[in-house]
């Protein structure tokens, strides 16, 4: 079970739930409204669909994980031979099963919700022109994964229902946005936006880690920029964050409580920044591509730390909601490390 949950690397469900999280905080609390009973009333009122949109969700990213091992378990047995697939603990057929009937079941489920087939097969369309033709061209490759993560954000917005879902597509139109439960104006294409941006650099590093076969020097530049402006954004939108005036002139407890909150987001930010960024540097100045690895591992988590800026921009707790799932990560992480 445990070389199961490494093919899929588990661990990164938690990065998963984090982007939904973000990605519906976002999208529901774009105005001044803060309370937090409106978002569980929405996810009550759309029911079963919440539980569908769950589980399609996670299938979407276990089987573009294992589709990715499986299409390079030729090239794993020389660079990674203790991997599940090329140590020959899980044997190739039972994998090709579980990839198919993985993708198999992210489409049913999402088949369940209005719009959710059209996105989910977007984004497994996405993951699949990564792991066949694109992860081995520069920088296209780094591009279709930021756009898997994009639509996978997209994907999560079903969670709030199919009118969120419009404002995406056609964000020029988004009046309906004034049918949310809180009747506020909302621009849920933001998130999507800048998680793929970071995604986009954090792939664009992690090809410095072959860099004689098809990294470079510019691409693990332009990766950390890209990562840096990602994270200058997150810290803009909470600079601009709606809901901050409006408890710092409440007054009683809620000033300290903002400015709690707004703390606990910089320090957030300024942990994506230490783990990721020392690392780069080091790893630019001293051209070690060994490094790399670290870098790329910091990323990871550093994407929920990201979720959690950008969550207590749209709501004073959403980044203790978001960093709540970083613990899980790290732990996860370690309990099922690749070999």
């Amino acid at each position: 079970m445990l070389d199961w949950l490494r093919l899929i690397r588990a661990s990164g469900l938690a990065t998963i739930a984090s982007n939904s999280l973000a990605a519906v905080l976002t999208a529901f609390y774009a105005g001044e409204g803060d309370r937090i009973v409106w978002l569980m009333l929405r996810l009550k009122h759309n029911g079963a669909q919440t539980l569908w949109i769950i589980l399609a969700s996670f299938l979407l990213y276990a089987s573009g994980m294992l589709w990715n091992d499986l299409i390079d378990v030729d090239r794993d047995r020389t660079g990674n031979p203790r991997r599940p697939l090329p140590d020959g603990r899980i044997g190739l057929t039972p994998a090709w099963v579980v990839g198919v009937l993985a993708m198999g079941g992210a489409m049913f489920a999402a088949s369940h919700v209005d719009y959710g087939f059209f996105l989910a097969g977007v984004v497994l369309s996405l993951a699949m022109l990564y792991n066949l033709v694109a992860k081995s061209l520069p920088w296209l490759g780094s591009a279709v994964m930021g756009l898997v993560r994009a639509s996978h954000a997209c994907f999560a917005l079903l969670l709030l229902g199919p009118d969120y879902v419009q404002m995406v597509l056609t964000p020029t139109g988004a009046t309906a946005a004034n049918t949310a439960t809180n009747g506020t104006t909302h621009a849920p294409f933001v998130y999507p936006v800048i998680i793929g941006i970071y995604i986009f650099g954090l792939t664009l590093v992690s090809e410095f880690e072959e860099r004689q076969r098809r990294g470079s020097r510019l691409g693990f530049i332009v990766g950390g920029v890209a990562m840096a402006f990602a994270l200058l954004a997150a810290l803009g939108g909470l600079a601009g964050a709606d809901w901050l005036p409006h408890l710092l002139h409440a007054g009683g407890p809620w000033p300290g409580a903002a400015v709690l909150s707004v703390l606990f987001a910089l320090g957030c930010a300024a942990l994506l920044a230490w783990n990721v960024f020392s690392v780069w540097v080091e790893a630019l100045r001293n051209a070690r591509c060994a490094l790399v690895g670290r870098v790329v591992i910091a990323g990871l988590g550093g994407m929920i730390l990201l979720d959690a800026v950008i969550a207590t921009a749209a709501h004073p707790l959403g980044g203790l909601m978001c960093a709540a799932f970083y613990p899980v990560f790290i732990v996860m992480g370690r309990m099922i490390r690749m070999g």
